[in-house]
């Protein structure tokens, strides 16, 4: 084991980071130096602007949750919560732990990068059976290929939400557009009234006036 974590920590001397080395697992409490190794060997996939230095716990668990959901799943390195937590409170070990399986991560990637795999869409024909060749790509490609297709899918998925919510926003202003039309009517209606009330006390009036004696006539 102390022969693993010495080559453990030449492959980390070997990457850049920012952070003036002091104990690794306080350097690493809040995932920024390795978000920096990483970005090394996945360009792609790892966005830095999505994470900053943090200094609270709180603060160091969003940062460890944002790089597990955006980063480590998609390596299939998903932590758990209690992993995250130990992390975040810079537990003796852990760090090295997860680091070794970047690491193992990591080289196996550069190893297969010279091999290739047989890629078939489904409920299509295959390019054998067209024209005797198969189609291939890297391993590196394909892994490229399905990070940008989860990229895509989260950008589908945060502009599904934002017509769901302009659609919601449409529905109550239609809704008060609604009960302010009634309200109009309402107030036009009792406006409306006084006037129909007051042409009945005209027709009263004539009505009352026919009644009285003709004097003329009287005579």
């Amino acid at each position: 084991m102390d022969a693993e974590y010495e080559e453990l920590y030449k492959w980390i001397e070997e990457h850049t980071i920012t952070r003036p080395k002091r104990n690794i697992n306080r350097d690493f409490s809040d995932a920024i130096p390795l978000i920096e190794i990483l970005k090394v060997h996945y360009p792609k996939l790892v966005e830095v602007h999505n994470y900053s230095p943090k200094n609270s716990f709180a603060q160091k668990i969003i940062n460890w949750e944002t790089l597990n959901n955006k980063v480590l799943k998609r390596l299939k390195l998903n932590l758990t919560k209690k992993r995250i937590d130990q992390l975040a409170k810079a537990e003796p070990g852990a760090i090295e732990k997860l680091l070794l399986e970047v690491k193992k991560k990591v080289e196996t990637k550069d190893s297969s990068n010279d091999n290739y795999e047989i890629l078939y869409l489904e409920g299509s024909p295959s390019a054998a059976s067209r024209n005797g060749t198969k189609k291939v790509i890297t391993h590196a490609a394909f892994e490229k290929l399905q990070a940008d297709l989860v990229e895509k899918s989260e950008a589908v998925t945060i502009l599904k939400n934002k017509v769901d919510h302009l659609e919601n926003l449409l529905n109550i202003k239609e809704e008060r557009i609604k009960d302010l039309s009634l309200q109009l009517q309402t107030i036009v209606n009792q406006s409306s009234r006084p006037e129909s009330g007051q042409g009945s006390k005209f027709f009263g009036f004539f009505q009352s006036a026919s009644l009285i004696p003709d004097p003329i006539k009287n005579e």
